[in-house]
């Protein structure tokens, strides 16, 4: 019994500290900000999108079988792979981007503002590049000192914030507070991380001893559960400290700067600096460590061709060109991509969680199409503002919260369960 809470805490932890990366800092806050006093709304629609669905993830491909492929191998037996192919290329167009860009605006600029933003990305990427290619333990003992800091210091925040609040939350008069928060938890891309370490996690509770479905879906509910936990203080606190200041600071605030005025107005300076030096190292060791997992994916999927060593180099560079854009550009350019591959991943959870209740394999085909094909013409949409587009997906319920994949999803359920039941009614009619 010892051992298994043991290993379930430690589990918990490494979980927490994967979907925990110091970038997701500047969401909460903002996200108080619009919320005002319908904070609470705001709390309940980011932890579910950001914190709930990530964590259910991880357990749905735990409860599917164990990994990404035999979760999704009744779609296409290529379908992991290419989703996998996806999830990379995001990481190393967004996220990587996204840790150099926090970086240097939340954490160098709360030390030394003199620093040019070019100066300080290149020598970012470039001591990125060095430890990924080097593959140095250091940078990983510091990372697990840099987490507990980081999370110290913010919980100090949050509680200063409720005791000694710097305002209250004013009514922003805000349309739907809970689907703008939802839809902000897209931005963590923690769900995306699900499904790119959820095999990875379930691997290490195997080899722990955890082998039977049982034991390995319940150690993952145990973990999954003290990684909700700290995450929920977390982003909850954050963005209940963004709410109380919605009566001081504009809505469209920079997103670090809103961070960087409510520690500066709890802790002074010395916060400051305190938060700076933690968020600029935690935004390495988290680049860092999706630069390896980026670089050893496309080295096995090119078979070499494009090496471990070259697809370092080459997503650092790529890193820096576009960390250079800032965080606000970055999440802008992020938010259709969100849009077309999010409501597909909740489905496939769905899916993963529920797959002893789905009726057959073209019920599961058809809600995951239908949600893609939905999801790709929003994403679209939202870039490129066709008339013709924006009716047809204003006249699906739910659109106008964000939400117009849900329908067609349930639709596609149905209509490929019924044509799954009719081929099979068919195959045995001519068996007789």
């Amino acid at each position: 019994m010892k051992k298994n809470f043991k290993d379930g805490v430690v589990i918990g932890l490494a979980l927490f500290a994967t979907f925990f990366g110091a970038g997701n800092l500047i969401f909460p806050p903002l996200l108080g900000l619009q919320s005002g006093t319908d904070w609470l709304k705001g709390i309940i629609g980011f932890v579910a999108s950001g914190v709930v669905l990530p964590i259910s993830a991880v357990y749905a491909i735990s409860y599917a079988g164990g990994s990404v492929e035999e979760m999704t191998n009744k779609l296409h037996p290529k379908f992991s792979e290419i989703m996998l192919l996806i999830i990379m290329l995001f990481a190393g167009f967004i996220a990587v981007p996204r840790t150099g860009a926090v970086a240097y605006e939340l954490g160098i600029q709360a030390i030394v503002k003199s620093i040019p933003s070019p100066v300080f990305i290149i020598l970012y990427f470039a001591l990125t590049y060095y430890f990924v290619n080097d593959k140095n333990n250091v940078i990983n003992k510091v990372g697990s000192i840099l987490t507990p800091a980081l999370v110290i210091i913010l919980v100090f925040i949050i509680v200063k914030g409720v005791i000694a609040p710097i305002a209250k939350p004013i009514d922003t008069e805000i349309n739907g507070a809970f689907a703008n928060a939802f839809l902000g938890g897209y931005q963590t891309g923690d769900l995306l991380v699900s499904f790119m370490v959820g095999g990875v996690f379930i691997g290490d509770i195997v080899r722990k001893g955890y082998s039977s479905d049982k034991e390995r879906n319940r150690m993952i509910a145990f973990a999954g559960s003290i990684a909700f936990i700290l995450l929920f203080i977390i982003y909850s606190g954050l963005l209940y400290q963004g709410a109380t200041v919605s009566g001081i600071y504009p809505k469209d605030i920079d997103r670090s700067e809103l961070l960087l005025s409510i520690v500066n107005s709890l802790l002074g300076n010395a916060g400051l600096f305190a938060l700076g030096i933690a968020v600029t190292l935690a935004c390495l060791t988290t680049a860092i460590g999706e630069i390896t997992a980026i670089a050893q994916f496309f080295d096995t999927f090119t078979k070499g061709k494009l090496s471990y060593k070259k697809s370092a180099l080459l997503f650092c560079i790529i890193g820096a060109a576009i960390a250079l854009l800032g965080v606000d550009r970055i999440v802008f350019i992020s938010t259709p991509l969100f849009l077309g591959l999010y409501p597909t991943c909740i489905v496939l959870a769905f899916v993963g969680l529920f797959h002893k209740y789905i009726p057959n394999i073209t019920s599961y085909k058809g809600g995951v199409l239908l949600t893609l094909i939905v999801s790709l013409i929003e994403a679209f949409n939202s870039v490129v503002n066709i008339p013709f587009l924006s009716t047809i997906i204003g006249a699906i319920p739910l659109s106008q919260y964000g939400f117009a994949w849900i329908l067609p999803a349930i639709m596609g359920f149905i209509a490929g369960g019924i044509i799954g039941k009719m081929k099979e009614s068919s195959k045995e009619i001519i068996t007789n």
